[in-house]
């Protein structure tokens, strides 16, 4: 029996047993809150389930409100937009829904039977929606094995498949946060793969309308991947003379492709009949203020920016870019249909307004395309097969692309390892770069750029100090004091701190020139609020304003300290090189807008110069 287990079989086996496994280490079923499987989008996707089959509610979500406060499943409601009427339309897509629904119809049946509520978020059906992520993922990697083996080896197919699972954040997108839309996309684009392949080698009806319908299924679960359609529309077109027999093909089926254009308009009624029935409009635009810069777009941030580069958090898709040179003979049917469709994703994925789509892993957006990129990345290992030294220098390489993104899907999920889901820099990216057990002072270099890694080659001198012993301008308290009598305070009535303020013309013909803030801090309560931590502020001014946006550090306290406790509090900032004669450093605290009190004690500013 084992013998007929072929190397892409035992592949899509190990794949799966990761994925389980991945999924066992952090179980979101057994998770409540924002943590819990039907949390933030989920929830809004999910919505129009126990809204529709349970509380015949669509329209009101009167529901929602007992939802929200026994299941807390996100910081508030904004899965739905309201209208003048009362009325709510659903925020996203209702296609996701239609591929929860063998999962929600189970747990609705098990739920009083096993004691729970029957209510749409308890935990059998956090269960199924979770089960129902790994089948869709099963499923969807299975057919992309019968797709890759249309092109490659039993061996580069098997190799193709685990570093889809195991080297990109598809692992998590399917192991973890499986219930997104991106899982299901990808086993839809597998399928569109399947049957694009299929109708063009045997033309027929039943292949057409399959097509059609799962281009629609994928339309309606996030609108911008009708892209697809692209695919089936641009296959086998690799010269002119292909280009003409593709017209001659699509004329002579014209029947079919009535039927795929139908399959897609089935589908695409579902989305519109509900807009209609909710808003009264065939289209409704449910994001509000959200849109697309398509003059704009951000490309280099979405490619290689440490905020969400795709290509910073999934490096092996190089390997896929590279695969551009061997995919003309190894795919040739599909070469100018993949070129065209990768560029269009990768336009309108990042001309999308919030281009880092929130707290997410890497580029999110783009996961469900690994199902077409997996096509390049295996011509390309098919191509260094060839070399023993390309083929030992692509394992290493991918060697260390898996053990990069085992580790921060750990990091992503796990307990104090610091990981910053939305707002990453590159300082703070090197901090936590495989290492399980980062500072959390480490946390300041989401704010600071640089620091001074050696105070041995540099000569320090104080500039500023403030122990609020006699500072008579600042607000003062003896509540809490790291030393003496006295230390500053801010509160929601006072803002500020007093400031620091030197002309920098004496520092100009300096050597490496650093000036560096340090104070102790002391906070009773924590501020979780990122946007209303107090900041230590430090910048450069000339005429009053600030000289320009990377000359100015608004450093962040709160997230990166303890409460309850007096701890040091520090950073460095080098003199810009715009920096001229007349110019000034403004140092100063500042409560940007938080209610929490923050207290300052033994404050400092020091020059740091090399020798």
């Amino acid at each position: 029996m084992f013998r007929s287990i072929t190397y892409s079989v035992s592949a899509w086996i190990v794949a799966s047993c990761a994925l389980i496994q991945v999924a066992m280490l952090y179980p979101r079923w057994e998770k409540t809150g924002t943590e819990a499987t039907i949390s933030w989008d989920v929830f809004g996707y999910y919505l129009y389930l126990p809204a529709l089959l349970i509380n015949d509610d669509l329209l009101a979500l009167e529901f929602r409100h007992e939802v929200m406060e026994t299941y807390h499943p996100a910081g508030d409601f904004h899965h739905a937009s309201q209208l003048d009427n009362g009325y709510w339309v659903m925020k996203y897509a209702i296609g996701q829904s239609l591929v929860y629904l063998p999962g929600f119809t189970v747990a609705h049946l098990l739920a009083e039977p096993l004691g729970y509520p029957a209510d749409g978020f308890s935990k059998p059906y956090q269960l199924a929606i979770s089960l129902t992520a790994l089948v869709v993922a099963f499923l969807g990697l299975w057919i992309l094995r019968k797709v890759l083996l249309r092109f490659f080896s039993e061996k580069i197919t098997a190799a193709t498949l685990l570093i889809i699972v195991l080297a990109t954040n598809y692992l998590n997108y399917s192991a973890i946060d499986g219930a997104m839309t991106h899982n299901a996309l990808f086993t839809v684009y597998a399928l569109v793969l399947w049957l694009t392949i299929r109708w063009h080698e045997t033309p027929s009806t039943v292949l057409a309308l399959g097509l059609g319908i799962s281009i629609g299924l994928a339309t309606i679960i996030r609108p911008t991947d009708l892209m697809i359609i692209l695919i089936p529309m641009f296959w086998g077109i690799s010269s002119f003379a292909k280009l003409k027999n593709k017209i001659s093909l699509l004329w002579t089926r014209r029947i079919d492709i009535l039927l795929l254009g139908l399959g897609v308009a089935l589908m695409g009624m579902i989305q519109l009949g509900y807009w209609k029935f909710s808003s009264g409009d065939w289209i409704f635009y449910s994001y509000g203020e959200f849109g697309f810069d398509w003059t704009r777009p951000h490309i280099p941030n979405g490619l290689y920016s440490y905020q969400k580069g795709w290509l910073i958090y999934t490096p092996v898709m190089i390997l896929a870019w590279l695969g551009a040179i061997p995919s003309w003979s190894r795919i040739k049917p599909m070469f100018f249909a993949l070129g065209i469709f990768v560029a269009l994703t990768i336009y309108v994925v990042f001309a999308w307004e919030v281009w880092w789509y929130g707290g997410s892993l890497g580029a999110r957006a783009l996961v469900q395309s690994y199902a077409f990129l997996a096509m390049p990345i295996g011509a390309f290992l098919d191509w260094v097969s060839r070399s023993r030294v390309a083929t030992i220098a692509t394992t290493v390489f991918v060697t260390f692309c898996i053990s990069f993104n085992f580790m921060i899907t750990w990091q992503a999920h796990g307990q104090n390892t610091g990981w910053e889901a939305e707002y990453m820099t590159e300082a703070y990216f090197w901090k936590l770069f495989f290492n399980p057990s980062p500072a959390r002072m480490d946390k300041k270099f989401l704010d600071v750029r640089d620091e001074v890694k050696d105070d041995s080659a540099y000569d320090i001198s104080l500039l500023y100090s403030n122990d609020f012993e006699t500072d008579s301008t600042a607000s003062r308290s003896q509540e809490f004091v790291f030393e003496g009598e006295y230390a500053g305070e801010l509160n929601a009535q006072m803002e500020f701190s007093p400031s620091f303020e030197m002309p920098m013309d004496t520092f100009l013909t300096m050597n490496d020139p650093w000036f560096r803030v340090s104070a102790q801090i002391f906070f009773p309560e924590m501020e979780w609020d990122r946007w209303k931590n107090t900041q230590m502020v430090m910048h450069f001014l000339r005429d009053g304003l600030p000289l320009c946006e990377v000359c100015k550090t608004s450093a962040r306290i709160q997230h990166a300290l303890e409460p309850g406790k007096w701890q040091e509090y520090q950073y460095e900032m080098k003199l810009h090189p715009d920096v001229r004669p007349g110019d000034v450093l403004k140092v100063y605290f500042w409560q940007a807008g938080g209610q929490k009190r923050l207290f300052i004690d033994d404050w400092k500013v020091e020059l740091l110069y090399r020798r």
